[in-house]
C-alpha cells in the first residue's frame, strides 16, 4: 500500500519492469501531469506541450493519432501550422525525457508510430496503467473469494490519485476523454468502499479520503454520500455521518427540488441503528450479517415541527437507553384524520431505530385507504415475515398455523414495528410481538381502547397543533422570511385551519405554487369559503380534506352519522348528552352510544367529562353533509326539538340555538383548535 504523505511511486515487487526502458522515469496523470527521473521533477514546458503529454499518457500503451492530437489541442479548429506545432512539441518532449538522445530512431520513451506517436510506458512507469492493473487485480481477488486482498489492492489503486481530476493544470482536462477516466476513479471508490466495509473494516479510514475526493466532483451522487455515511458510522463518527446525510438532503432539496432516494434513505436508517452499510455497485444498501435485518421504515416526514410534548411522551414509553425491557412495548397514536399521526410515528421510529438491531418494519394496514380494503392480519403477517426473510413457502392454509410461524420467527428478536392506519383492535392484536425489547407503534383514527385493556398498550391521543406549533410548521414550509413579512396572515391561516397539519400543508402548497401571491390573498379565500371545505379542496384523494374526512364518516353507523350532521346546528362550542339527545330525538341511551362512537373514531373530543367538542373543519364537513343529506323538514324538526326545551343548567352547551335562516349554518365558534 502507498504510504500516506509519500509521493505516488509504486513498488517494483508489484510490477513487471520493461528492461528496455529507463526504470527511473515515472509518469503521472492522475492529478497534475508530471514526470520524474530518479525522483526529481522534469520541466515539461508550456501548457500545450503538457496537454500533448497528457494525451500520450491517456492513450498509452496504444498510439496517439496525429489527427486526434490536433483536433483536441485546438478544439476542432486548428490553424494551418497545427501539425508542425505538434511535431515541434514532440521533439521538445523527447529531449526532456532523454537529454542525451542523438537520434529519434533510438528513442526509448517517445517514438513515432505509423499513425501518430506512442509513449512507451507500462504499469511500472504510468500511474494510470498501474491504477488499472491494481483495480483489475482487486476485482479478480474479490471474485476468487479473497476479499481482504481485494480491499488492499483497491485502496492502493485509489492512493495513486493525487487529485480529483485527470491531467489537472492542462486545458484539455475537461475533455470527455479525461473526464471518462475520472469516472473510473468514482466507480473504483465505490467498489473499494463496498469491499472494505464488508471484509476489511480496519481499512475504512484508508478509503474515506477517496470517497470525499469523489463526492467533491460529483456532489449529487447519492451512492457516494451513502458510502461516506456508512464509512463514518463504521469508524464511530455517527454525529458526523448524520451531518453528512443532512447536508446532502438539503442540497438535493435546494438545488434539485427532490428528496433523497431509497439508497441514501437506507443509509440513514442504518446509521440510526449504528450499523455500517455496505452497498453493491448499483448503490443499493446490502445489509451485512447472517440473516436479513430489515430497515423498512419509510422516509420520515419533512419538515417535522412542534409536537415536543407528544414526542416526549413517546420517548418516555421506552426504558432508558442501555436498560433492558422486561416486556414488549406497544404505543397507540390515535387522532382525527389529518392530525399528523403517521408523521409523529415515523419521526419517533427513526429517532430510536438504533435500539432495535434486529430490524425495523412498517406495514400499511390500510384501515382508511382511498381505494383498497383494510389489510387482513394474515396478509400483514406475511409482509412482516417477508421483510425478515422468513416467509414460508408454501404459506400455511390455517390462520392458526401462520400465526404460530409468525410467533416463532419473531421470538428472541428486538424489532421495531410500525403498524400504520389500523382499522380496529382485531387487525392489530395478532401482529404484536411478544419478545421483550420490541416496540410496536400503531397509528389509527380509532382510539383502540381495547389494546390498552388486553395488551397494555399506551394510548397517545394526538390533538391538533397549538398556535405556536402551527407557526413553526408554516415557518419550516414557507421559510422564515415569508412568515416574518406576513406574520398576521400566517397566524390567521393557523387559526382557520384549526391547527390541523394536513390543512396547513395544503395551504402552504398553494402559497409555494404562487410565490407572487400575498398570503393575505390565501386568507381571504379561506374566509370566503368558511363554513365549508371548498378552500381545502384538491384532486389528490390523499390530501383533499373532504375525501380524507369522508373515509372516517363512511364507517359510522346510521345513528352516529345522523347525529354528527346535526351537531352543526348547535351554536355553542360544545354539547352535553342532554342537548345532543334533544337534537337527535333519539333515546338517551342510543345518543350516548352514538356520542361514544364518534369519540372512538376521533370525530368528537370529550374535552371535559360529559362535554363534547368538534374540530372546526369537521364541523364544516358536517355542515356540507347536512345541506346535502338532510331535508329542510328534518332540519326544522331538529331545531324545534332544541328550542322547545328550556335551557338546563345555564351552561354554554345548553344555550338556545342561534337563528337558522334558509341554508345558512350557525357561525363557527373557535376555542383553541377544537370547536
Amino acid at each position: 500500500m502507498v504510504t500516506p504523505g509519500v509521493p505516488p511511486v509504486w513498488h517494483e515487487r508489484n510490477c513487471e519492469v520493461n528492461p528496455e526502458m529507463d526504470a527511473f522515469v515515472r509518469y503521472s496523470i492522475l492529478g497534475t501531469v508530471r514526470v520524474t527521473r530518479d525522483g526529481a521533477a522534469l520541466a515539461l514546458g508550456p501548457p500545450k506541450r503538457m496537454a500533448l503529454l497528457a494525451l500520450l499518457l491517456l492513450r498509452a500503451p496504444g498510439p496517439l493519432p496525429l489527427s486526434e492530437a490536433v483536433d483536441i489541442l485546438w478544439d476542432d479548429d486548428p490553424p494551418p501550422s497545427a501539425v508542425n506545432v505538434v511535431h515541434r512539441h514532440i521533439g521538445a518532449l523527447r529531449k526532456t525525457l532523454e537529454p542525451g538522445l542523438r537520434s529519434r530512431t533510438k528513442a526509448q520513451h517517445l517514438v513515432r508510430a505509423a499513425d501518430g506517436y506512442r509513449l512507451l510506458v507500462d504499469a511500472a512507469s504510468s500511474d494510470l496503467l498501474h491504477f488499472r492493473e491494481l483495480r483489475s487485480r482487486a476485482q479478480s481477488a474479490v471474485k476468487a473469494g479473497d476479499a481482504r486482498k481485494g480491499a488492499q489492492d483497491f485502496v492502493e489503486a485509489l492512493d495513486l490519485w493525487q487529485g480529483p481530476t485527470v491531467a489537472a493544470g492542462t486545458y484539455v482536462a475537461q475533455h470527455p476523454l479525461f473526464t471518462s477516466v475520472g469516472h473510473e476513479f468514482v466507480a473504483t471508490a465505490k467498489e473499494a468502499a463496498d469491499v472494505v466495509l464488508t471484509a476489511a473494516p480496519a481499512m475504512t479510514e484508508a478509503v474515506l479520503p477517496a470517497l470525499r475526493r469523489a463526492v467533491d466532483c460529483h456532489p449529487f451522487d447519492e451512492a457516494l454520500h451513502s458510502r461516506i455515511i456508512a464509512a463514518l458510522a463504521a469508524t464511530g463518527r455517527q454525529a458526523e455521518a448524520l451531518r453528512q446525510y443532512e447536508s446532502i438532503r438539503r442540497i438535493l432539496a435546494e438545488e434539485l427540488g427532490v428528496e433523497p432516494g431509497p439508497g441514501l434513505r437506507a443509509a440513514q436508517e442504518h446509521l440510526l441503528r449504528n450499523q455500517a452499510v455496505p452497498q453493491d455497485v448499483e448503490g443499493t444498501v446490502a445489509v451485512p450479517g447472517p440473516g436479513p435485518r430489515p430497515a423498512r421504515l419509510p422516509m420520515a416526514h419533512h419538515p417535522f415541527a412542534g409536537r415536543r410534548e407528544a414526542l416526549s411522551q413517546c420517548l418516555a414509553a421506552l426504558p432508558l437507553e442501555g436498560e433492558e425491557s422486561a416486556r414488549p412495548t406497544t404505543v397507540a397514536i390515535c387522532g382525527m384524520p389529518g392530525v399528523g399521526k403517521t408523521a409523529l410515528a415515523l419521526h419517533w421510529a427513526h429517532l430510536v431505530a438504533a435500539r432495535f438491531p434486529d430490524g425495523q418494519v412498517q406495514v400499511d394496514l390500510q384501515g382508511h385507504h382511498a381505494s383498497r380494503p383494510p389489510l387482513g392480519p394474515a396478509a400483514a403477517m406475511v409482509e412482516v415475515l417477508g421483510a425478515l426473510g422468513a416467509r414460508p413457502d408454501p404459506l400455511p392454509e390455517s390462520p392458526t398455523e401462520l400465526s404460530a410461524v409468525y410467533r416463532e420467527q419473531l421470538a428472541g428478536r428486538r424489532l421495531l414495528i410500525v403498524l400504520d392506519d389500523a382499522n380496529d383492535c382485531e387487525q392489530v392484536r395478532p401482529l404484536l410481538p411478544g419478545s421483550p425489547g420490541c416496540l410496536t407503534i400503531v397509528t389509527s383514527r380509532r382510539r383502540l381502547e381495547g389494546l390498552t385493556v388486553t395488551d397494555d398498550a399506551r394510548p397517545l391521543l394526538l390533538p391538533p397543533m397549538t398556535g405556536p406549533e402551527g407557526l413553526e410548521l408554516l415557518e419550516h414550509r414557507l421559510g422564515p422570511d415569508r412568515v416574518r413579512a406576513e406574520r398576521k396572515a400566517v397566524e390567521e391561516i393557523v387559526d382557520l385551519c384549526g391547527g390541523l397539519p394536513l390543512a396547513m400543508a395544503v395551504v402552504c402548497a398553494r402559497a409555494l405554487l404562487h410565490p407572487q401571491f400575498a398570503l393575505t390573498a390565501l386568507v381571504a379565500r379561506l374566509h370566503e369559503t368558511e363554513g365549508s371545505l371548498a378552500g381545502f379542496a384538491g384532486h389528490d384523494a390523499r390530501t383533499d380534506i373532504r375525501s380524507v374526512f369522508s373515509r372516517s364518516y363512511e364507517t359510522l353507523s346510521p345513528g352516529a352519522a345522523a347525529l354528527f350532521r346535526l351537531l352543526v346546528l348547535h351554536a355553542a362550542p360544545d354539547i352535553t348528552l342532554q342537548a345532543a339527545t334533544r337534537l337527535s330525538g333519539a333515546h338517551p341511551r342510543a345518543t350516548r352510544e352514538h356520542l361514544a362512537e364518534l369519540v372512538d373514531r376521533c370525530m368528537l373530543w370529550e374535552q371535559a367529562p360529559g362535554r363534547y367538542t368538534c374540530h372546526v373543519l369537521l364541523r364544516s364537513y358536517a355542515a356540507e353533509l347536512l345541506r346535502g343529506t338532510d331535508g329542510q323538514e328534518a332540519i326544522s324538526a331538529a331545531r324545534a326539538r332544541m328550542s322547545g326545551q328550556p335551557p338546563q343548567g345555564g351552561g354554554a352547551a345548553n344555550a338556545p340555538l342561534a337563528p337558522y335562516v334558509g341554508d345558512a349554518v350557525p357561525p363557527q365558534h373557535r376555542s383553541g383548535r377544537i370547536v
